[in-house]
């Protein structure tokens, strides 16, 4: 049973004059592009099983247009949509791509970016032939901080996979690491640091390299400057590191290929009463996005619609030789992965964040208590939901991935 796999990636830039995601703050439309942006995909097989994963330098792709996209990949391939995954590197420097309060996406670009991705999916597909595979990881500490409180913990995780062909050519590269790419906040479309870190180890080693966010939702890279020198900085030292790792793997051809996705109920938080959100409506201080939620929700109060207590969201898993990537939909907080790998005993891991929807933070139990934006505050500005998941949202998706090593 021969293993195949193909790489391509297809540009997906859009032009100047889209409204930006990141930052609340930034009202003003892009002004141009810094360095494009890539939808970068690869398509791998054994035996009947194919499956497809792609990785795209903007925020997040909410579920609706995931499902969408997934349909577009899956006429251009073949590919059943539980075996095809559509990540985001969460770079803050692209157009609007997912829910925000204040924002849409721009339906033309929206379309324009799932022929995108298609097209980097087929293009993958039709490059498909005999290879082997390689994995490594390490830790790099040095190039992000949590955010929150530097006293807690990050996964410093660095994890690489490459695929050759029988000649030894380089495929693609896979560079799995946990970091928001908020290096910048200016007018210009950017693939932040992870553009950088693809493009350092493509010069080197050719193929096509794709970046997979790890547990982010907490952590920030260092940002003395706040500007594209801070780019190169993280992406060049990061591409160093992985380099590192790369030049010297010992290559194998997978055994097997397989994958699949399930949906996980988690809980939310007890949602603000109607004389709650009313006053928060009415406050004359605080955040527009959040008066605007609470007016969300009142009328659905006053329509007398039902109010979800939980939420539905999409855990996605693969499997490449001895190789496991599970794929959660969301920014999940760093003591998740770091507990995850503590407790995985099934062979090498890729842990991919903003896998198939812009669902919000995951965050543990401390981060919860603690509070805090990302906790208390985010899910009013990028979500529908009347209350914030709580932290057993997390636990529920750990749990979930752990149980794989039973399969």
């Amino acid at each position: 049973m021969s293993f195949l796999f193909g790489a391509a990636k297809v540009d997906v830039t859009p032009p100047p004059g889209l409204r930006m995601a990141g930052y609340g703050s930034r009202t003003q439309p892009a002004e141009g592009a810094h360095s494009p942006l890539y939808a970068r995909a690869s398509v791998c097989g054994a035996g009947d099983c194919r499956v497809a994963l792609v990785s795209v330098d903007v925020i997040g792709i909410g579920r609706d247009d995931t499902n969408s996209i997934r349909g577009k990949v899956q006429a251009a391939t073949g590919i059943s949509p539980e075996h095809i995954l559509i990540a985001t590197s969460h770079s803050h420097s692209g157009p609007v791509t997912t829910f925000f309060r204040n924002a849409t996406p721009d339906p033309g670009y929206m379309a324009a970016l799932g022929d995108g991705i298609a097209q980097a999916a087929a293009a993958a597909k039709g490059a498909m032939r005999p290879a082997h595979m390689a994995f490594a990881r390490t830790e790099a500490p040095e190039f992000h901080l949590n955010r929150r409180d530097e006293t807690q913990p990050t996964d410093p995780t660095l994890s690489v996979a490459r695929f050759v062909d029988e000649s030894g050519t380089s495929l693609a590269q896979w560079l799995n690491y946990g970091c928001h790419p908020t290096n910048v906040g200016n007018l210009f479309y950017s693939s932040e640091y992870p553009g950088v870190l693809c493009d350092v180890v493509e010069s080197e080693l050719g193929g096509t390299s794709m970046f997979l966010n790890g547990c982010h939702g907490d952590v920030n890279p260092h940002r003395p400057n706040k500007s594209f020198d801070d780019v190169e900085t993280m992406g060049k030292g990061l591409g160093d590191v992985a380099l590192g790792l790369l030049r010297d793997m010992t290559y194998a051809e997978p055994a097997a290929v397989s994958g699949g996705s399930t949906m996980v109920q988690v809980p939310l938080d007890t949602p603000p009463t109607l004389a709650e959100l009313r006053e928060m409506a009415d406050a004359p201080k605080g955040r527009e996005y959040e008066k605007q939620w609470a007016r969300d929700w009142i009328g659905v109060h006053e329509s007398r619609r039902p109010i979800p207590t939980t939420a539905d969201i999409e855990f996605q898993w693969f499997r490449i030789g001895d190789l496991t990537v599970v794929c959660f939909p969301g920014q999940v907080f760093s003591s998740w992965g770091l507990e995850l790998r503590r407790r995985w005993m099934s062979g090498p891991l890729m842990i991919v964040n903003q896998a198939n929807d812009h669902a919000g933070y995951f965050p543990d139990q401390l981060g919860w208590e603690l509070g805090g934006y990302e906790v208390r505050s985010a899910f009013m500005f990028n979500s529908d939901r009347p209350a914030p998941m709580t932290w057993e949202a997390g636990k529920e998706l750990i749990e979930t991935a752990l149980a794989l090593q039973d399969r």
